[in-house]
Protein backbone atom coordinates (compact mmCIF):
# COMPACT_ATOMS: atom_id res chain seq x y z
CA UNK A 1 0.00 0.00 0.00
CA UNK A 2 2.81 2.61 1.02
CA UNK A 3 6.43 3.46 -0.38
CA UNK A 4 9.07 5.54 0.77
CA UNK A 5 11.15 7.73 -1.04
CA UNK A 6 12.78 10.61 1.42
CA UNK A 7 15.31 13.00 0.51
CA UNK A 8 16.55 15.82 2.75
CA UNK A 9 18.10 18.93 1.63
CA UNK A 10 18.95 22.85 1.97
CA UNK A 11 15.78 24.81 0.37
CA UNK A 12 18.09 27.59 -1.21
CA UNK A 13 16.01 29.81 0.59
CA UNK A 14 17.33 29.64 4.15
CA UNK A 15 15.85 32.49 6.49
CA UNK A 16 18.25 33.69 8.79
CA UNK A 17 16.37 33.10 12.89
CA UNK A 18 17.02 36.50 14.56
CA UNK A 19 15.22 37.45 17.27
CA UNK A 20 15.30 34.09 18.64
CA UNK A 21 15.67 35.18 22.70
CA UNK A 22 13.54 32.09 23.69
CA UNK A 23 13.86 30.71 26.94
CA UNK A 24 11.83 31.72 29.73
CA UNK A 25 12.07 35.77 29.12
CA UNK A 26 12.11 37.93 26.73
CA UNK A 27 13.07 40.91 28.24
CA UNK A 28 16.74 41.80 29.03
CA UNK A 29 18.09 43.80 31.71
CA UNK A 30 20.50 46.14 31.74
CA UNK A 31 22.23 46.51 35.31
CA UNK A 32 24.72 49.77 36.03
CA UNK A 33 24.68 52.55 34.99
CA UNK A 34 23.71 53.52 31.16
CA UNK A 35 21.52 56.54 31.13
CA UNK A 36 18.86 57.95 29.53
CA UNK A 37 20.78 57.41 26.07
CA UNK A 38 21.86 53.76 26.64
CA UNK A 39 18.16 52.94 27.39
CA UNK A 40 17.02 54.68 24.58
CA UNK A 41 19.72 52.84 21.90
CA UNK A 42 18.78 49.84 23.15
CA UNK A 43 14.77 50.86 22.61
CA UNK A 44 15.02 51.69 19.40
CA UNK A 45 17.34 48.78 18.76
CA UNK A 46 14.70 46.19 20.32
CA UNK A 47 11.79 47.98 18.56
CA UNK A 48 13.29 47.42 14.76
CA UNK A 49 14.71 43.71 15.36
CA UNK A 50 11.48 42.90 16.69
CA UNK A 51 9.79 44.74 13.69
CA UNK A 52 12.01 42.34 11.51
CA UNK A 53 11.52 38.88 12.73
CA UNK A 54 9.53 37.68 15.81
CA UNK A 55 10.41 34.01 16.31
CA UNK A 56 6.41 33.66 16.70
CA UNK A 57 5.13 35.57 13.56
CA UNK A 58 6.33 35.09 10.07
CA UNK A 59 8.49 37.64 8.06
CA UNK A 60 6.05 40.00 6.73
CA UNK A 61 2.45 40.52 5.62
CA UNK A 62 0.31 39.67 2.69
CA UNK A 63 -2.36 37.57 0.64
CA UNK A 64 -1.77 33.63 0.80
CA UNK A 65 -0.81 32.64 -2.62
CA UNK A 66 -2.95 30.29 -4.80
CA UNK A 67 -2.98 26.76 -3.73
CA UNK A 68 -3.02 25.01 -7.28
CA UNK A 69 0.42 26.85 -7.98
CA UNK A 70 1.98 24.32 -5.27
CA UNK A 71 0.64 21.05 -7.27
CA UNK A 72 1.64 19.46 -10.33
CA UNK A 73 -0.60 16.58 -11.97
CA UNK A 74 0.33 14.29 -14.63
CA UNK A 75 -2.60 12.39 -15.75
CA UNK A 76 -0.97 9.99 -17.83
CA UNK A 77 1.03 7.65 -15.05
CA UNK A 78 -1.59 8.85 -12.35
CA UNK A 79 0.83 10.97 -10.20
CA UNK A 80 1.09 14.26 -8.55
CA UNK A 81 3.87 16.13 -6.93
CA UNK A 82 2.56 18.40 -4.01
CA UNK A 83 4.66 21.10 -2.57
CA UNK A 84 4.00 21.97 1.37
CA UNK A 85 5.97 25.72 2.05
CA UNK A 86 5.60 25.29 6.41
CA UNK A 87 6.08 28.71 7.27
CA UNK A 88 5.30 30.29 4.39
CA UNK A 89 6.72 34.00 4.42
CA UNK A 90 3.70 35.82 3.29
CA UNK A 91 1.53 35.43 5.83
CA UNK A 92 1.62 37.23 9.19
CA UNK A 93 1.58 34.31 11.16
CA UNK A 94 4.14 31.28 10.39
CA UNK A 95 2.58 28.50 11.32
CA UNK A 96 0.64 27.13 7.89
CA UNK A 97 1.33 25.25 4.62
CA UNK A 98 1.70 27.42 1.85
CA UNK A 99 0.10 30.61 3.79
CA UNK A 100 -2.89 28.46 5.22
CA UNK A 101 -3.75 27.41 8.71
CA UNK A 102 -5.65 25.30 10.73
CA UNK A 103 -7.51 22.79 7.89
CA UNK A 104 -8.17 26.12 5.17
CA UNK A 105 -6.31 24.51 2.81
CA UNK A 106 -7.33 21.38 1.21
CA UNK A 107 -5.80 18.20 -0.61
CA UNK A 108 -7.59 15.59 -1.98
CA UNK A 109 -5.78 12.73 -3.72
CA UNK A 110 -7.96 9.49 -5.47
CA UNK A 111 -7.23 6.27 -4.34
CA UNK A 112 -4.44 4.37 -6.38
CA UNK A 113 -2.96 7.92 -7.57
CA UNK A 114 1.24 7.98 -6.80
CA UNK A 115 1.45 11.16 -5.00
CA UNK A 116 5.01 12.61 -3.81
CA UNK A 117 4.87 15.00 -0.88
CA UNK A 118 7.72 18.21 -1.14
CA UNK A 119 7.89 19.75 2.41
CA UNK A 120 9.89 23.12 2.74
CA UNK A 121 10.53 24.74 6.19
CA UNK A 122 10.59 28.26 5.63
CA UNK A 123 9.68 29.37 9.25
CA UNK A 124 12.06 30.62 12.14
CA UNK A 125 11.42 27.13 13.93
CA UNK A 126 11.31 23.16 13.34
CA UNK A 127 8.56 21.93 10.97
CA UNK A 128 7.50 18.64 9.60
CA UNK A 129 5.15 17.06 7.83
CA UNK A 130 3.13 13.91 8.31
CA UNK A 131 -0.30 12.37 7.62
CA UNK A 132 -2.18 11.42 10.70
CA UNK A 133 -5.69 10.40 11.64
CA UNK A 134 -6.61 12.73 13.98
CA UNK A 135 -5.58 15.92 15.56
CA UNK A 136 -3.97 14.70 18.82
CA UNK A 137 -1.89 11.66 16.92
CA UNK A 138 1.94 12.05 17.24
CA UNK A 139 2.89 9.62 14.88
CA UNK A 140 1.85 9.46 11.12
CA UNK A 141 -0.42 6.57 9.80
CA UNK A 142 2.59 4.77 9.40
CA UNK A 143 6.25 5.15 9.50
CA UNK A 144 7.07 5.94 5.74
CA UNK A 145 4.36 8.67 5.03
CA UNK A 146 6.58 11.43 6.70
CA UNK A 147 9.56 13.63 6.50
CA UNK A 148 12.15 11.85 8.26
CA UNK A 149 12.06 12.31 12.57
CA UNK A 150 8.69 14.49 12.48
CA UNK A 151 8.76 15.20 15.89
CA UNK A 152 12.04 16.73 15.99
CA UNK A 153 11.51 18.89 12.18
CA UNK A 154 12.99 19.63 9.59
CA UNK A 155 15.41 22.79 10.69
CA UNK A 156 14.75 26.02 9.32
CA UNK A 157 15.97 26.16 5.27
CA UNK A 158 15.70 22.34 4.98
CA UNK A 159 13.37 19.97 2.42
CA UNK A 160 12.47 16.72 2.23
CA UNK A 161 9.74 14.41 0.23
CA UNK A 162 8.08 11.12 0.73
CA UNK A 163 5.44 9.49 -1.79
CA UNK A 164 2.80 6.89 -1.20
CA UNK A 165 -0.24 5.51 -2.94
CA UNK A 166 -3.55 5.31 -1.18
CA UNK A 167 -5.72 2.48 -1.02
CA UNK A 168 -8.71 3.04 1.09
CA UNK A 169 -10.64 6.51 1.19
CA UNK A 170 -11.08 8.36 3.87
CA UNK A 171 -10.18 11.76 6.10
CA UNK A 172 -7.10 12.40 7.18
CA UNK A 173 -4.25 15.70 7.98
CA UNK A 174 -0.55 16.91 6.50
CA UNK A 175 0.59 17.69 10.18
CA UNK A 176 3.66 19.00 11.55
CA UNK A 177 4.12 17.01 14.45
CA UNK A 178 6.88 19.32 16.24
CA UNK A 179 5.55 20.19 19.68
CA UNK A 180 2.92 22.80 19.20
CA UNK A 181 3.12 23.35 15.76
CA UNK A 182 -0.21 21.62 14.96
CA UNK A 183 -1.74 22.80 17.39
CA UNK A 184 -0.80 26.25 16.62
CA UNK A 185 -2.23 26.23 12.89
CA UNK A 186 0.52 23.86 10.75
CA UNK A 187 -1.80 21.56 9.40
CA UNK A 188 -3.97 20.60 6.60
CA UNK A 189 -7.01 18.48 6.03
CA UNK A 190 -6.42 15.41 3.20
CA UNK A 191 -9.58 14.07 1.17
CA UNK A 192 -8.59 10.28 -0.19
CA UNK A 193 -11.62 9.98 -2.44
CA UNK A 194 -13.08 7.49 -5.52
CA UNK A 195 -11.80 8.81 -8.79
CA UNK A 196 -11.15 12.52 -10.07
CA UNK A 197 -7.98 14.27 -9.77
CA UNK A 198 -5.42 15.24 -7.01
CA UNK A 199 -6.11 18.84 -6.22
CA UNK A 200 -4.85 21.42 -3.61
CA UNK A 201 -7.63 24.33 -2.92
CA UNK A 202 -8.64 26.55 -0.04
CA UNK A 203 -12.26 26.16 -0.77
CA UNK A 204 -13.01 28.96 2.29
CA UNK A 205 -10.49 31.74 0.93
Amino acid sequence: MLSRKVNTANTGNEIAICCQTSRPSHQRTMRGGGGLGGWLIVAILATLVSAACDPLQGSGTGTPPDPSKYIQVDDASQSAIVTLIAGYPATDFQFNYDGYASGALVLTVPTGWNITIQCENRGTVPNSCAVVAGRTDKQPIDPSLSTPDPVVGLQPGQSASFAYTPRQTGSFRIASLVDGSEASGTWLDLEVVNGGRPKLAAPGG
